[in-house]
């Protein structure tokens, strides 16, 4: 069973429910030793145009001042009120749009750390998202954003390094894990590896490949990913509930992705080095 869950999100993000002390009360429940809330991060209006910040969702984040006046002291607060029952953590999942890294900075002056989270990255001067336009060209642009950001040393874990599969097309419009997947798989898992950056196995993809029509199978997390992620010794590997409800924290889809993980025989980690 999880110890530790670095992957939670709050009401604040839109798309979820709860505050910070109804996953930390849950946590305890649950026996976890450690928690980290890490909802997703405010990106400022000017790092893209309108018709990019609403084509990927972003309006639905947390703003700014939400971050500064409600989530911040809200995190203090379960701190204060909870730290001697359960380690919390500070965090958010955040975006890595490139020169913009005094940003990310300025964040994890007040955090403990930052996930990774690409759900868009640049191709050819234009924001792209990664559930729908990634194809064999535009996956090795997914892959550059991820080294990119991981050389910065501002992330501690890559989430769901392999939503890069959602809506996968190959040269023939299919979507099937072929040599391109593989190369990009390879290159995360080689990047990460190298700077002790870690991955995530992703327990929420099992209810969005559910949401998508995807009955019998997992978009992600993706046995082929995980299957060369397997092949490198040193990679940091954990499991995250990617939590947007206190009952998802230890949910049946945990419970399968710990299943998948020890078929596959990957060596997963308990707590993540903060």
């Amino acid at each position: 069973m999880l110890k530790a869950n670095y992957h939670t999100h709050t009401k604040l993000c839109n798309h979820a429910v709860g505050m910070p002390e109804d996953y930390v009360l849950k946590a305890i429940e649950l026996g976890f030793k450690e928690l980290g809330m890490s909802c997703h991060a405010p990106v400022p209006r000017d790092f893209m145009s309108e018709e990019e910040y609403i084509n990927n969702w972003l309006q639905r984040n947390m703003t700014l001042e939400e971050y500064y006046t409600i989530y911040l002291p809200a995190l203090d607060e379960v701190i204060a009120k909870y730290g001697k029952q359960i380690k919390i953590y500070k965090g958010l999942e955040t975006e890595y749009i490139p020169g913009h890294e005094e940003y990310y900075i300025g964040l994890l002056a007040n955090l403990d750390y930052l996930n990774l989270g690409i759900h868009y990255f640049l191709s050819d001067g234009i924001e792209k998202n990664s559930y729908d336009d990634v194809d064999y060209k535009t996956i090795y642009d997914y892959a550059n954003v991820a080294v990119m950001a991981m050389k910065t040393g501002l992330f501690k874990c890559l989430v769901h390094p392999d939503l890069f599969y959602f809506n996968y097309k190959d040269e023939n419009g299919k979507q099937t894990f072929d040599k391109h997947c593989k190369a990009v798989t390879n290159l995360i898992c080689k990047t990460a590896s190298d700077l002790g950056v870690y991955l995530e196995v992703n327990a929420n993809g099992l209810a969005n490949s559910k949401k998508y029509g995807f009955k019998d199978e997992w978009l992600y997390p993706r046995k082929e990913f995980w299957k060369i992620a397997k092949t490198y010794p040193n990679l940091k590997i954990i499991i995250g509930a990617d939590a947007h409800d206190m009952a998802k924290l230890y949910s049946e889809d945990v419970k399968k992705v710990e299943q998948f993980c020890a078929d596959l025989g990957l060596k997963v980690l308990d707590f993540m080095e903060i």
